[in-house]
């Protein structure tokens, strides 16, 4: 296809989404260059109209953009504003090249995103651009920061406490409210190998290496799980990783690396 719609490098502005006032203007023309929050463009292939909105834009510092868009469902028939009113949505969110955008797209007019539409992008902003998701949502991030410490806090307090559960709970509050704090996941994954759920807690060392790809304790104790499951392979497969991954940390994981290749021999 040759104007597929793929998910490429994840970039971000700086605009406040909340702050959008409803504008709309109509056209039909071939739109090369400028594109603006709230452009609505159209292109036809194999017969059938694909349309999207824009939902942000944000160029780098090597001039190159990236596109957040709203994808409509094709449709046979040229779409127009009002047609789009009514037309399903395929996807709330795709970051996209500029370079998608030639000549061939035409512009059919311009309506300011709305808010039901704007929310798996904020969403998606919080996950992955909290400044701007806080800019957004008009919140402040030291006020959003106090309250996951705050939970993250209640929460190291239950677990000394042994209450694990409830200490679940509050850390999965603060990672509610700031999902890149990857300090309670791992603390999430630690209560769940105090409970003995290893299997739970490999679940949790995994998101937060998502979340922060350079956390050596979380390989690590995801390491010290499969032990615990007695899973020796996975187990060598982990701290073999953490050797080549974290060369600082290499004393750590080589003693239990060696260690179980010692027992399984």
């Amino acid at each position: 296809m040759r104007y597929t719609i793929t998910t490429l490098c994840l970039l971000f502005s700086t605009y406040n989404v909340a702050a959008l006032e409803p504008q709309i203007t109509t056209g039909y023309h071939a739109k090369k260059h400028s594109i603006n929050i709230g452009d609505i463009f159209s292109f036809q292939e194999n017969g059938a109209w694909q349309a999207l909105k824009v939902l942000d834009t944000h160029t780098d510092e090597y001039n190159s953009t990236t596109v957040h868009v709203l994808i409509y469902k094709p449709s046979t028939t040229k779409p127009t504003l009002k047609s789009l009113r009514n037309q399903p949505i395929l996807s709330y969110h795709a970051p996209l090249s500029h370079t998608l955008f030639t000549s061939d797209w035409q512009f059919v007019g311009h309506a300011s995103p709305l808010s039901a539409e704007l929310k798996p992008y904020i969403n998606y902003l919080k996950h992955n651009d909290f400044k701007k998701y806080a800019a957004a949502t008009d919140q402040k991030i030291d006020d959003l920061i106090f309250r996951a410490n705050t939970q993250y806090t209640k929460g190291y307090a239950l677990s000394q406490a042994a209450q694990y559960e409830q200490a679940i709970e509050a850390y999965k509050q603060a990672v509610n409210i700031f999902p890149l704090y990857y300090e309670a996941i791992d603390n999430i994954g630690f209560a769940y190998m105090d409970m003995g759920e290893f299997e739970k807690a490999i679940e949790y060392f995994d998101r937060s290496l998502g979340v922060y790809p350079e956390g050596a304790t979380a390989l690590y104790y995801k390491g010290m799980s499969y032990i615990n499951l007695e899973d020796a392979a996975n187990a060598i497969e982990t701290f073999k990783q953490g050797i080549e991954a974290f060369p600082e940390r290499k004393q750590a994981f080589e003693e239990m690396y060696n260690s179980l290749r010692g027992l399984t021999r």
